[in-house]
């Protein structure tokens, strides 16, 4: 049985190597040749390569947890490792430094550790279940700067109806809130933890995208709001303070 200290140590040093390769990567992605998966969803052998290492890496050090990834598939169960390894497909293709490699582990349907490496921004976040959240490798606490100015992470994906993503902008906007859409989850999760914006939010997301981010930002000392399947697209989620949540809960939290 591993405990919980040693899951998070073994994400971290295993994120910490995936991100060095991926950056690798990234700077040569120019050689890579695009596929595209659906609508707005795109892959690389990049992605691949790096989820092959984390789940190398996780087998030999963690031997018997299950792992679900991206690419490469898996089924949820109790407890299980859940990898997104090049989250931002589209962003690292692009060039923007806008993309994350992200494990977490979700036990008893609650993501408890969470690791997420951001390569072209040098920033590495990493918590669990009541250990706080650290910073590369540091204490970090989340402090927000003009807290006046509200701000709100988006999320976009094909299966989430324009219309419905309309409503919940719309909703913000006539509040006062301002808008930031990143196309990557872990970039909105990320950034809410860090206190760039005041929380994320996504429908029809899947479990690897949000993982780690969730257990990031409840160290963070944000609320967190998460339930569907572990299937493809069938996860709702909302991490952020109680007054984002007050206007966009309505709208996000229905059948």
């Amino acid at each position: 049985m591993h405990d919980i200290d040693q899951r998070l140590a073994v994400a971290v040093h295993i994120v910490h190597e995936a991100a060095c390769s991926a950056l690798a990567l990234f700077d040569a992605r120019g050689r890579f040749a695009l596929e595209e998966k659906g609508a707005r969803e795109y892959v690389s052998e990049a992605d691949r390569m790096i989820e092959r290492r984390i789940r190398e890496a996780l087998a030999a050090a963690l031997p018997g947890d299950d792992v679900m990834g991206e690419e490469m598939g898996g089924e949820g169960s109790n407890a299980f490792w859940a990898i997104d390894p090049i989250d931002g497909t589209a962003n690292f293709l692009r060039g923007s430094p806008l993309w994350g490699v992200s494990l977490g582990f979700v036990e008893d349907d609650e993501a408890v550790v969470g690791v997420i490496a951001y390569p072209s921004l040098g920033i590495t976040l990493s918590a669990a279940r009541g250990r706080g959240l650290s910073r590369n490798g540091l204490p970090f606490e989340r402090i927000v700067d003009f807290p006046s100015v509200h701000l709100a992470a988006v999320g976009d994906n094909a299966r989430w109806p324009a219309t419905e993503i309309a409503q919940v902008e719309y909703a913000l906007r006539t509040s006062g809130w301002g808008l930031a859409e990143y196309r990557c989850a872990t970039i909105g999760l990320g950034f809410a933890a860090l206190g760039f914006v005041d929380g994320y939010l996504e429908r029809h997301t899947s479990i690897w995208d949000i993982a780690a981010g969730a257990a990031i930002c409840r160290e963070a000392g944000l609320s967190i709001q998460a339930h569907g399947t572990y299937d493809g697209g069938g996860q709702t989620i909302f991490a952020g303070t109680d007054a984002l949540l007050t206007v966009v809960g309505p709208h996000l939290f229905r059948s």
